[in-house]
């Protein structure tokens, strides 16, 4: 099975490493912020792996195209003079 975890997780998993190394230069007082960003940007980051990872791979769906629109196209705008 090839299976590959795409750029979001990824970009999410960046993010928890830089939140934890702002930690030891963050204040004190402040240190809650960067501790609750990391595991937000964990969090994020194992859900996303987990859905790429669990969701099947197969043929997409093909994009509605403009036929396929049940609604006509406006009228023209009216010309007075």
């Amino acid at each position: 099975m090839d299976r590959t975890i795409g750029r979001r997780p990824l970009f999410f998993g960046a993010i928890a490493l830089v939140c934890v190394a702002l930690v030891p230069a963050a204040p004190p007082d402040f240190r809650w912020v960067a501790w609750l960003a990391t595991i937000l940007a964990g969090f994020w980051a194992v859900l996303l792996a987990v859905e790429e990872l669990t969701t099947p791979k197969g043929p997409r769906e093909p994009s509605p195209t403009a036929s396929e629109n049940p609604f006509a196209p406006p009228p023209p705008p009216r010309i007075r003079r």
